[in-house]
C-alpha cells in the first residue's frame, strides 16, 4: 500500500493489486483518496510485448492494461552469522541494536539494513561511520585496561 502511494506522486494512473494483502476500509479509503484504483484477484502474469510491458493479466483472464508495474520490495536480514553469534533480534525481526550499532553480544556491532530495513545506501554508510567510531573507542578502552593490567 505504501509503494502504491509513493508511486502515485510519479503519475495520476496507479493501480493496486493487494495480492494476499487485506485491506481495512481505512487503508481503501486513503487509497482512494489520493486517486489509486485497488483491483483484487490473483495477478497472473505481466503481459510483455516486443520488450515492453503491455500490462497485468489476472488469474480469472481478466487484462489490466499496463506500460510500467512496480513490485514492492520483501526486505530480509541477512543476519544468519550475527544469530549464530545469538545476537538478539527484536520482533520486527531485525537485530536489535543500540545508537552506534552495538547488538546484545559484546564486541560487536552491525550497520545497514541488518538492523534498520528501509536503510538505504547513504545511511547504511553513515551507520557505518557511527559504529566504527564506538568500535575504535572499544577496542582503544580494551588496550587501556590491558596497559592497566600490566602495571
Amino acid at each position: 500500500m505504501h509503494q502504491a502511494s509513493l508511486v502515485r506522486q510519479w503519475s495520476d494512473d496507479v493501480i493496486f493489486f493487494p495480492r494476499e494483502i487485506v485491506l481495512s476500509e481505512e487503508e481503501r479509503s486513503r487509497l482512494s483518496a489520493r486517486g489509486v484504483q485497488v483491483i483484487e484477484g490473483d495477478v497472473n502474469r505481466i503481459i510483455v510485448q516486443d520488450g515492453r510491458c503491455r500490462g497485468v493479466e489476472l488469474a480469472s483472464g481478466q487484462l489490466i492494461s499496463r506500460t510500467a508495474v512496480f513490485v514492492g520490495p520483501c526486505f530480509t536480514p541477512r543476519d544468519e552469522l550475527l544469530t549464530r553469534l545469538r545476537c538478539a533480534v527484536g520482533a520486527d525481526g531485525w537485530v536489535t541494536v543500540d545508537a552506534t550499532g552495538r547488538t546484545s553480544v559484546a564486541g560487536i556491532w552491525v550497520a545497514g539494513n541488518v538492523a534498520d530495513s528501509p536503510a538505504q545506501l547513504i545511511h547504511a554508510a553513515a551507520a557505518g561511520s557511527k559504529a566504527a567510531v564506538a568500535v575504535n573507542h572499544y577496542l582503544l578502552e580494551l588496550d587501556i585496561q590491558l596497559c592497566l593490567a600490566e602495571r
